[in-house]
């Protein structure tokens, strides 16, 4: 693959040097765009963003569903050498003022939907410069298509393979406590072998559709980033991700891969089994599972009712991938077991000493990866997570390693408490009542 250290360079560079020009890289419903098409016009939003003055390093806001032009904005915003920092599109107004404002964005990408969500906050982020609206309604922001219609294609910014990419905040944010995740060429290519080769196995004969969102480390990776990397062919799927759609998209479309929730998995049982209908996951190459706990008693329910086994992974957004993952039908694997450490990355088990426990003990999660981000936008000041100096990223999650070396998830870090001097997990606890066949939940 290219080695340009510009995220967007390298990944389209390298799918075209493939030979992927024709082929589609993206769909949204009916509406696709090629490899050819979508490199076209990222380098024009790219040209676009610089005659808009936007320079090396500055920060841009994106807050759309998951469409074809959310896909060119994020990856357009890198290609003109800029961070792009996309974020929840059920953001409020008090939640994107912070966003803005924490991130320093000067210019911010929207769609018709959430215009006015931005509008609202204008008045108090004044270094937001210019918002480029699909389908704009308000005077002050610009015109997606007309954007793109009026620009020229210019070539990528040069950027060092750790410069900063991305921003993405992590699940643990919230008001006042907000942790952006920077990440950048190096990372997301480590993800790429770790995760998408070494795991996956995705090729370019893979269809991918992610129910994630682009506004998370697992959606971006799973409906865009590592696709790209492939290069294979990716759905994007803008709408909330309920049975009925999820069914047609999968009828239609017809994925090898599929990307979701541990709760979208559930429904989808729940539906299927409630209309009868057979096994519609049956010819996936993989499902996985990510984001969310896996309940014990779903994975027998996707097997039997949804037709496939699961992929089950733990990941993080500092890592933006799965440090831990399995498969259902693995070899000893089990339900509630989050499987084993991916190729190249270095996981332990540690005490509050920071001293290794022993099979069959609880202790906290710390891990190396080629794919850990540096450092906390602005600092590593949170004061909850720590990164150390040498370059051990210490989790607040509790794991057991069992003697076959799979990881049990048995809590968070303040969820767990002491009998008999050992630590105890309320998950570990609900499994065993759980399991009871007298006890349903």
């Amino acid at each position: 693959m290219s080695q340009v250290g510009n995220l967007a360079a390298w990944l389209l560079e390298s799918a075209l040097a493939r030979g992927a020009g024709p082929k589609p890289a993206l769909r949204e419903g009916d509406r696709v765009w090629t490899f050819d098409e979508l490199a076209t016009n990222v380098g024009k939003l790219s040209g676009a963003l610089r005659t808009m003055k936007l320079q090396r390093g500055e920060r841009v806001l994106i807050l759309m569903r998951d469409t074809l032009e959310a896909a060119a904005a994020i990856l357009a915003v890198i290609h003109a050498g800029a961070v792009a920092v996309p974020v929840s599109e059920l953001s409020t107004p008090d939640d994107l003022q912070e966003y803005v404002v924490h991130a320093g964005a000067v210019i911010a990408f929207v769609d018709d939907m959430h215009e006015q969500v931005v509008d609202a906050v204008r008045s108090e982020t004044p270094n937001l410069r210019e918002v480029i609206c699909v389908g704009a309604k308000i005077p002050s922001s610009q015109d997606f298509h007309a954007v793109l219609a009026g620009a020229t294609a210019q070539p990528s910014v040069p950027m060092g393979t750790d410069d900063i990419s991305l921003l993405l905040y992590s699940a643990g944010s919230g008001p006042g406590e907000l942790r952006a995740v920077p990440h950048c060429q190096r990372t997301i290519s480590a993800a790429h072998e770790s995760f998408a080769k070494a795991l996956l196995e995705l090729t370019e004969h893979d269809r991918i559709l992610s129910v994630a969102r682009l506004s998370t480390a697992y959606g971006l990776g799973a409906g865009l980033l590592l696709p790209l990397a492939v290069p294979a062919e990716s759905l994007l799927f803008p709408g909330q991700p309920q049975s009925e759609p999820l069914f047609a998209a999968l009828e239609s479309y017809k994925p090898t891969v599929l990307f979701a929730t541990p709760s979208v998995f559930a429904q989808l049982a729940h539906d299927a089994e409630k209309n009868k209908v057979a096994k519609p996951l049956g010819k996936l190459r993989h499902a996985v599972a990510g984001a969310e706990g896996m309940p014990e008693r779903l994975i027998p329910r996707i097997r039997a009712v949804l037709g496939t086994e699961v992929v089950v992974g733990y990941g993080l957004t500092e890592i933006f991938q799965f440090a831990l993952a399995g498969k259902s039908n693995d070899p000893g694997a089990r339900p509630g077991v989050c499987g084993k450490p991916l190729a190249g990355v270095q996981v332990r088990l540690v005490d509050e000493d920071r001293d290794p426990v022993g099979p069959d003990e609880i202790g906290t999660l710390e891990l190396q990866s080629s794919s850990l981000f540096t450092g906390y936008w602005g600092g590593n000041n949170t004061g909850e997570i720590d990164l150390r100096s040498d370059g051990w990223f210490t989790t607040r999650d509790r794991f057991m390693v069992d003697r076959e070396g799979y990881y049990h998830h048995c809590g968070r870090v303040d969820d767990l408490f002491k009998v008999g001097g050992k630590w105890v997990s309320p998950s570990e606890v609900e499994r065993a009542l759980t399991a009871h066949e007298g006890v349903w939940e």
